[in-house]
């Protein structure tokens, strides 16, 4: 009798083992929906809030009435980038915490605060952006690590942009002009720590298989999975808890040793093709019979579908891959999809550097909304326009940690819609503080259209619940004017 008690005891205390396992892979790894530390509580940080996937509103209200969505991604800017000095409730930041660092491996204390300068319309050079640089940036929630990105002290990322376009220096009146009527979101974060390849992976999948760089080379024919030379670096699939706790201990004290902290978590990374066969939710739109289209050039870095094996070599889903020319083409045929993501070509999507101008992005960003307004689908569409990274430039609210991914600094996020709600704002606009990242935009279309959701990140982030008023429409379209000014793109084909 004894030994039966004895061996009871064994095997329950065994599962009793295999439950507190399971929880704790379940709560902290990155590819089972891990929240990581900060993630849930809502505990603060230091530099900012730290809001879990249950900040603010996380259901949609009754009555949906939106049947096509388009998710329009543009490119390296943050929330305090663009929107520092908006105001009307929205959190911004018009200086920024700096660090100092010495020694080697260099160790870090806070340093004076930097007043944010006026940025230009065609900002000098690309600024570091990636992985790590996220990492820095962040600096465990202080927000403080902005000068210390790339090779050393770059303060050309602590600038802003203004509503005011004079002096002719940067400035996004037409952005502003839609949070003025519209839903301007501050607090939507980049779904990891960068840069733009992950990222937009999330933007399909919400997940980007553990992917923490871009692709490795850039001279060879085709992008992604048409250049067999392409490899990026990605976290091991196999980590154990003991191995997520020291990843998350790094990435919350990576100042503390620059860059040894950094080395100790690419020990857990392995490089992989730049072509994986993660699921996508426009695959889940195919198979529920929903229409849609991926609007971007090939062999863009931006072109996710690119690098998603079953998607890119499946001929009916390749076909809806299609030239960004292609929306209005597809508006004014009165064929547009259910669901369309719209990625800008290159001239246009607001990345810094190259010559690329914000004016000229700007222009063509109204020149698509003004498409849907002007056309019959205007009544029953929900537009949301994303920046896809950080970019290197300064914003001052601490994300959430939900996993060893991420996320990230705060993107711009400006929900379009007859049906966002109304506000204060100078045209009746409202300031969204639910807490979003880009898989809340998938989460939205997922709940919209019936879809599954495919991963934990979808399956717990809010459908820009915060967003909407079904019941209380505004059908009046804002249809802008250009801006005459810019260096290209002022005559763009009126819509």
């Amino acid at each position: 009798m004894a030994r039966r008690r004895r061996q009871r005891f064994r095997r329950g205390f065994a599962a009793f083992l295999v439950v507190v396992l399971a929880l704790i892979v379940w709560e902290v790894h990155p590819f089972f929906g891990g929240k990581g530390p900060r993630a849930a509580g809502g505990s603060s940080t230091p530099g900012g809030s730290s809001q879990g996937p249950s900040s603010g509103p996380t259901r949609l209200p009754s009555g949906n009435p939106i049947k096509h969505i388009v998710f329009l991604i543009k490119e390296n800017r943050t929330f305090d980038n663009y929107f520092g000095l908006y105001g009307h409730g929205a959190e911004g930041n018009d200086t920024g915490g700096t660090l100092r660092c010495s020694g080697s491996p260099k160790r870090c204390v806070p340093g004076p605060d930097y007043p944010l300068k006026w940025a230009l319309d065609q900002q000098p050079h690309d600024i570091t952006h990636g992985f790590s640089s996220g990492l820095y940036s962040i600096d465990g929630g202080r927000m403080d690590g902005y000068n210390i990105i790339g090779a050393g002290e770059d303060m050309s990322g602590y600038v802003e942009m203004h509503r005011d376009c004079s002096p002719p220096k940067g400035c996004v009146p037409n952005y502003y002009a839609y949070a003025d009527r519209f839903v301007l979101a501050d607090h939507f974060f980049t779904s990891m720590y960068g840069p733009t390849f992950p990222e937009h992976l999330y933007t399909v999948a919400a997940q980007a298989d553990g992917i923490v760089d871009n692709k490795s080379t850039v001279d060879h024919p085709g992008s992604y999975c048409t250049d067999p030379t392409e490899f990026t670096p990605h976290f091991k699939p196999n980590l154990t808890p003991a191995d997520i706790k020291q990843i998350l201990y790094y990435e919350n004290h990576i100042t503390d040793a620059i860059p040894d902290n950094l080395y100790r978590i690419s020990r857990f990374w392995e490089d992989i093709r730049t072509c994986v066969s993660i699921k996508t939710v426009p695959q889940e739109l195919e198979k529920a019979g929903i229409s849609w289209k991926y609007y971007a050039d090939t062999d863009q870095w931006q072109n996710a579908l690119q690098a998603i094996r079953p998607v890119w070599d499946n001929p009916t889903l390749h076909a809806h891959i299609q030239d960004p020319t292609q929306f209005i083409t597809d508006i004014k045929a009165g064929k547009m999809p259910a669901v369309s993501w719209l990625i800008p070509p290159e001239p246009y999507n607001d990345h810094p550097g190259s010559g690329v101008s914000v004016c000229a992005g700007e222009n063509w960003t109204v020149q698509h909304i003004n498409a849907v307004m002007h056309s019959q689908y205007w009544k029953s569409t929900a537009i949301v326009v994303v920046w896809d990274d950080f970019g290197g430039f300064y914003d001052g609210v601490a994300p959430p940690h939900y996993d060893v991914m991420g996320l990230g600094p705060r993107t711009p996020a400006l929900i379009i819609s007859p049906y966002t709600r109304q506000g204060n704002n100078p045209d009746g606009g409202y300031v969204d503080h639910t807490t979003y990242e880009f898989s809340s935009v998938l989460a939205f279309i997922e709940k919209t259209f019936g879809v599954a959701p495919l991963t934990d990140r979808d399956r717990q982030a809010s459908p820009l619940a915060g967003a909407f008023d079904f019941a209380h429409p505004n059908f009046k379209p804002l249809a802008l004017q250009y801006r005459p000014d810019c260096p290209y793109g002022s005559d763009l084909t009126p819509e």
